[in-house]
Formats: structure tokens, C-alpha cells, sequence
């Protein structure tokens, strides 16, 4: 079913046939086909940026007017233009990670508190008051099977949203360095420039202009750091997701079909069942 252009996405599953309209839900069906439950989602990237990213670029563009005019006065220009534009090029929107990192802790909530549901709901209801065959086999698929899998899931949503919150921080002490560094050094550069045309003043602009270059250096070496340690968290996110799909997967291998992940059918068999009070 395709959705109008003017309208919100909409996703349609086996026991329902229209969703509500206005609505952004997920809704998760039975094997017969019903809506078993619905769950509210909030689209990637939906969280509103609270506007930083935009004033930061304003701000940066006044402040690099100065500082592009005094390279240009200085003769420099060109060597010290490829390190501007390649430190405000990386300048991104710290938001963008904050909203996956949200995005992930919802989710790791949300496995944790059924993972709970499930595990209580053994030991709660079924261990005080049966015994026997059955409630053995479905000790053990509740201990070392679905909690198991739950607690893998729980894991790698914690490690997803802690990547993202490292990213949000690093993403955003780079993008306050770059504007430090330029709103800092925008009145120096405006005045020096004012006295480029004396020696003495142009001297000065170059000494400060070398300053500046190896600040701005630094920043680069910064954005390279952040850029390394991120690859170093993505490869120990890649090696959970391998834990994972050799939970699932025959072999660790999609291709393989999925395990066999259900509960053995010799605990539908009433006589395997034992009452707590009929214990011998």
C-alpha cells in the first residue's frame, strides 16, 4: 500500500487493513494474522534539532569574513583557504546522534522490560505452583533461551546508544572549537588587516596568521581523532552483531535459515504436568 505524498507514513500488516490515519505506529501481528500489539514509533531523524546547528553555521559564516580577507592580505592565502575549508567542512549536527542515541535507549528499555515481563512471569506464576516434565522444559527455554537472546539484544542497544552519545559529545566539542576558534580570532584578523599595509603590521599578520594555521591543525587532527575512535566503536558494534546472528542464524549464516528457536512440543502434554500440592 502506497501512502499520498501529503500524508504521514503509514505501515499496514497481516490483520489490519487501514491504520488509523494521522498515526505513526507499528503494528505487530499474531500468527493468525492479528494485531497482537502496537507500538508507537517515532521516525529516525524525527526529534526536532532545537535550532544549534543552524546558529552555529551563521555564526561561523560572520566570523570567517575577517579571516578569509586577511589570508588574502597576507599572500597566504590559498595554503591557509585549504585549512579553512577543511575544518569547517567537517563541522556536522551533533543532533543527528543524539536522536539515534535516544532512538536505541528506547529500544533497550523496552527489550529490558519484557525480557522482565517474561522472567517474572516464569517465577511468579509458573515455578510456585507446578512441577514436572513441562515446567522443567519451560524453565530451561525461559533461562537459557529467550533470556539469553533478550539479554544479547539489551546489549547491543546499550553499546549502539552509548556510540551515539560519544559521537553527540565529540561531534559537538568540534563544532564549539571551530567557532571559538574563528569568533576568537575574527577582531584580531580585522585589525591586523587593517594594518597590513605597514611592515610592521603585515609581519604581525603573517606571525599571527601562523598561529592560526597551526590551531585551526590541531582542530583537523582533533576531527581525525574523533573520525578514528568511531571506526574503533563501529568494528566492536560489527562483532556483537556477529554474536548475534550466530544466536539466530544456523552458523552465524542468514543464508542458512534462522534456528529452530521454539519451545519443544512435549510441553503441551497435560500429564507432564504436575501440580505443586500433588507432589509426593
Amino acid at each position: 500500500m502506497s501512502t499520498p505524498s501529503n500524508q504521514p507514513p503509514q505501515l499496514v500488516v497481516p490483520g489490519q487493513n487501514t491504520p488509523p490515519a494521522g498515526t505513526r505506529q507499528l503494528h505487530i501481528a499474531d500468527r493468525s494474522g492479528n494485531v497482537a500489539r502496537t507500538v508507537q514509533v517515532t521516525p529516525a531523524g524525527a526529534r526536532p534539532d532545537p535550532g544549534f546547528h543552524r546558529r552555529l553555521i551563521s555564526q561561523l559564516n560572520v566570523a570567517r569574513q575577517p579571516t578569509r580577507q586577511a589570508m588574502l592580505l597576507s599572500g597566504l592565502g590559498v595554503a591557509a583557504l585549504a585549512l579553512d575549508v577543511a575544518a569547517t567542512l567537517n563541522v556536522g549536527n551533533p543532533f543527528l546522534f543524539s536522536s539515534r542515541r535516544d532512538t536505541w535507549k528506547e529500544m533497550s528499555g523496552s527489550l529490558e522490560g519484557d525480557r522482565s515481563n517474561l522472567w517474572r512471569g516464569y517465577f511468579d506464576d509458573i515455578a510456585p505452583n507446578w512441577k514436572g516434565d513441562a515446567a522443567d522444559i519451560l524453565q530451561q527455554y525461559v533461562r537459557f533461551n529467550v533470556n539469553g537472546l533478550f539479554s544479547q539484544l539489551g546489549k547491543v542497544s546499550d553499546d549502539m546508544s552509548g556510540a551515539m552519545q560519544t559521537q553527540f559529545k565529540e561531534v559537538a566539542e568540534y563544532d564549539l572549537s571551530v567557532l571559538g576558534l574563528y569568533a576568537g580570532s575574527a577582531p584580531v584578523f580585522k585589525a591586523l588587516a587593517g594594518m597590513s599595509a605597514h611592515p610592521v603590521g603585515r609581519a604581525a599578520l603573517l606571525s599571527y596568521l601562523g598561529i592560526w594555521a597551526g590551531a585551526l591543525g590541531n582542530l583537523l587532527k582533533q576531527f581525525a581523532d574523533i573520525y578514528v575512535t568511531n571506526e574503533g566503536e563501529l568494528n566492536k558494534l560489527e562483532l556483537r552483531l556477529n554474536d548475534l546472528l550466530g544466536a539466530f542464524y544456523n552458523s552465524g549464516e542468514p543464508e542458512q535459515g534462522p534456528r529452530e528457536l521454539n519451545i519443544s512440543p512435549q510441553i503441551q502434554h497435560q500429564d507432564r504436568w504436575v501440580p505443586m500440592e500433588e507432589r509426593s
